[in-house]
């Protein structure tokens, strides 16, 4: 019988591990690339291939400008999925809905010195709700965003206020019954590294990262109707600003009012 050798890495874990103030814990790796802690299993505990990798990174330095970023979100594949996916799987997939769009534009807009990525939701009734990234460019507020609607994408940075921003997309707001349905937005805008890297490096969904961007509970919401203001109060799109509206979209993921 052969005597029994052992590996000089496992006489130096061996050796580390009599150490009396140090503890060592199993961990799992998950597909996206996290850790999983045994007693914790809901939590992420450690962040694997936090960086991009070098195709990645070559397709993000192309993005070096609000329009660049604009063109790319625009000619991504519109996806009715309704979950959160990082900035590398939509990399990936080319596809997204209007918050995979924002946090790629959000990603692009802090790597060119536009501030931190932040995100605005819009919020609408019998309606789907919305979200852009917003940027401030010599003081003035800008946006990109992916949208199904062609009308509710980007914005020029030429506006004073963030409400003055968020306001501009309210005559283009509306159903395909041409009701108009923007009532509020987010404010002030989700930090979205306030959530750590997992939506920037994700294999896939971001999970439970983004809660806080998700319930009106957390964030505050500025209402855009005048107080006392009610539907029947409001006119109705044109036919024309519909039809301009619907160019490009897919039937698949549009939202079906009552």
């Amino acid at each position: 019988m052969k005597a029994k050798t052992v590996s000089p890495v496992a006489k130096k874990a061996k050796a580390v591990a009599k150490k009396p103030k140090e503890q060592f814990i199993m961990v799992t790796v998950r597909k996206d690339g996290t850790f999983q802690h045994p007693r914790q299993p809901k939590k992420f505990v450690a962040k694997e291939n936090a960086a991009w990798t070098k195709k990645e990174e070559a397709v993000l330095q192309k993005l070096d400008t609000p329009s660049k970023i604009q063109d790319f979100v625009d000619k991504m594949v519109y996806d009715s999925a309704d979950d959160y996916f990082s900035v590398r799987y939509t990399l990936r997939t080319r596809r997204g809905h209007c918050m995979g769009g924002a946090m790629l534009a959000a990603c692009c807009l802090e790597r060119i010195g536009l501030g931190q990525p932040r995100v605005v939701s819009i919020e609408a009734k019998n309606d789907d709700s919305h979200a852009i990234a917003v940027y401030q460019k010599n003081g003035y507020w800008g946006a990109i965003g992916k949208s199904n609607f062609t009308l509710i994408r980007s914005r020029q940075p030429v506006y004073r206020t963030l409400r003055e921003l968020m306001m501009s997309y309210f005559d283009f707001y509306f159903n395909t019954k041409r009701e108009m349905s923007m009532t509020s937005y987010s404010d002030p805008p989700f930090n979205l590294n306030t959530t750590g890297n997992t939506w920037k490096f994700a294999e896939g969904s971001t999970g439970k990262d983004l809660d806080d961007f998700d319930d009106e509970d957390v964030q505050a919401l500025t209402k855009v109707r005048p107080p006392g203001m009610k539907k029947k109060d409001l006119g109705l799109a044109s036919k024309m600003i519909l039809k301009a509206g619907l160019l490009g979209s897919s039937s698949a993921g549009l939202y079906k009012p009552r």
